[in-house]
């Protein structure tokens, strides 16, 4: 009964490290999703938080690295919009953001007059 006990709760100790290896092996990644193969990669910090932005045409995605706590959550996705902005240059095409603030995918207009409400939303507007 001994031996069960123990081999038990080797299995389980294993078992939550592969867990916790496998978290932070994807929580580290920032590799682009397939429709974004090729892009080009930048790395932005803002207040604190990476961006990896992920350019191709006229398409951007945007991955946060890092914990992110609940209360600042409503200052995210204008962060991310920024981080898109200062990467490409241009803004995110307001109607084609998708995402939520851990990825976001968005289409980008290259418009120096345009500018994107979450952007808009950051800068008090």
């Amino acid at each position: 009964m001994v031996n069960g006990t123990l081999t038990l709760s080797c299995q389980i100790q294993r078992m939550r490290f592969c867990l916790a290896l496998s978290v932070m092996l994807l929580a580290a990644c920032d590799s682009p999703s397939p429709w974004m193969q090729g892009g080009t990669r930048h790395e932005v910090l803002l207040e604190g938080y990476r961006f990896t932005i992920w350019h191709q045409g006229n398409a951007v995605e945007i991955i946060r690295h890092g914990y992110a706590a609940r209360a600042d959550q409503p200052r995210l996705r204008p962060l991310m919009a920024q981080a898109a902005r200062q990467a490409t240059g241009c803004s995110l095409r307001p109607g084609s953001v998708e995402g939520d603030t851990g990825v976001l995918r968005a289409h980008i207009d290259c418009d120096t007059s345009a500018q994107s409400p979450e952007l808009a939303q950051d800068q008090g507007a």
